[in-house]
């Protein structure tokens, strides 16, 4: 791939990970007093997905060393999604609860993005998949 490919990727990267932050940016200020800024947002979202899998990886490691592997992969799925709220308890400043509910509202508000993406799209006649 030339020079020129490789910038059309990293910005569609980036353009994509600016839009994906948007959810997560919409429900920390919802749950912050509007404290929340989209750089915090952006570091959540590529962040999170490192802690969670690092965080998953070595706990479900640990754990399959002395009980069965379904048992390991639920109880690091659950260690996985605490540090994962940790995360965004560090970022946003705020608690426990207040983290959950950022990570619950971020998944409403990308639902409702999704489908308001779509029904745009549909409105304008792209089909996306056949």
């Amino acid at each position: 791939m030339d020079l020129t490919g490789w910038l059309v990727v990293i910005i569609v990267l980036l353009i994509g990970w600016v839009i994906i932050s948007i959810p997560l940016w919409l429900a920390a200020k919802a749950m912050t007093g509007g404290k929340a800024t989209l750089g915090a947002a952006m570091l959540g979202t590529l962040l999170g997905v490192f802690v969670f899998s690092i965080v998953y990886i070595l706990t479900f490691v640990v754990t399959s060393t002395f009980a069965s592997s379904s048992i390991a992969a639920v109880v690091a799925l659950v260690i996985g999604f605490l540090a994962f709220l940790g995360l965004y308890k560090a970022l946003f400043n705020v608690g426990w609860a207040a983290a959950l509910a950022i990570a619950i509202l971020a998944v409403i508000f990308t639902a409702i993005i999704a489908v308001v993406i779509g029904a745009v799209l549909a409105a304008m006649g792209i089909v996306l998949a056949t």
